[in-house]
């Protein structure tokens, strides 16, 4: 970990599963690998186990052992805003030489635009918007689920199993939606009606694809769903051009629900969306060439952006 070589490492860790890439100095892919939830603030001890998980499969996969080279990492994590919460997961030992820690909306946004000023909106587990124009940054909506993350899969998954318990107990008449909830659930071996007590936001995003597939076939509830996280992708577009110096950036919209919730927004916002660059671990593993840039040998300070 601390010997040898540099290799650079960029992390993308969200509220449902943890990416890492291994890659030289110059540029040269070496490896990825994959791991569970790493949202620092949900779970610090979760998403150090993740991106060790990660590590260790990028590792095995490039044919190296971590003993044998200098990690420089770059972790774009979920729940870096919360106090205490990078704390938390540095206190844990430490998988790499050097590593910096950043938002996932920071590196999402760095990789949308390969480094350049620009805008994105991350439509994933939760949903948030980030523009970076020089060193300066503007934030909006991306603070928690279930109090935030408006329009992101866990806030889906969230009122779809909403509509299921008011079906469930009488106060809504069962519908194509909420009887495929309950079904869904069931399958799982749970008690629907109680399976939300202490259900995680990765666990509601996991309802989601349900959704999604039957808006596919025209469910007029799920396409219901679909539409009003369309608008809250459009709120926070707008919340981030309302801003004096960041209203001409060029954004994108980006993460695992861009796809999906792309024709639910106004023929407006779309026109206005220009076409991803990279992704938030391509954004990563810039920083991370820039931190081994700046000082190849010297020892690495973690701060949140």
């Amino acid at each position: 970990m601390t010997g040898g070589p540099a290799v650079l490492v960029g992390i993308d860790g969200g509220g449902t599963r943890a990416r890492l890439r291994l890659a030289t100095p110059e540029g040269v892919l070496l490896a990825e690998g994959e791991g569970g939830p790493a949202n620092i603030a949900t779970d610090a001890g979760q998403a150090w186990d993740s991106i060790g998980q990660a590590l260790d499969l990028a590792l095995s996969r490039a044919g190296l052992s971590g003993a044998e080279c200098r990690l420089v990492a770059v972790a774009g994590l979920a729940g870096t805003e919360v106090s205490g919460a990078v704390a938390r997961f540095l206190a844990r030992p430490a998988l790499f030489a050097r590593l910096d820690i950043v938002s996932d909306a920071y590196t999402s946004c760095v990789g949308a635009h390969a480094g350049e000023d620009g805008a994105m909106i991350a439509a994933g587990t939760g949903m948030v918007g980030l523009a970076i124009v020089g060193g300066a940054t503007r934030r909006v909506g991306g603070w928690g689920f279930p109090q935030g993350d408006e329009g992101g899969g866990a806030w889906i998954g969230l009122e779809a199993v909403r509509l299921m318990l008011r079906a469930g107990d009488g106060r809504a008449r069962p519908t194509l939606l909420s009887e495929a909830v309950r079904a869904r659930l069931a399958d799982e071996g749970a008690e629907p009606m109680l399976w939300a007590v202490g259900a995680r936001a990765a666990d509601f995003a996991r309802v989601t694809p349900l959704v999604c597939a039957l808006a596919e076939q025209g469910d007029v509830q799920a396409r219901g769903l679909l539409a009003r996280a369309g608008a809250e992708v459009e709120a926070l577009l707008a919340a981030l051009r309302a801003a004096d110096g960041f209203g001409a950036l060029p954004c994108c919209l980006l993460g695992g629900l861009a796809p999906v919730l792309l024709p639910y927004l106004s023929a407006g916002a779309q026109a206005g969306l220009s076409v991803p660059r990279g992704h938030a671990i391509d954004g990563a593993m810039l920083l991370a060439r820039r931190l081994h840039e700046a000082a190849p040998e010297a020892p690495g300070d973690s701060q949140p952006e």
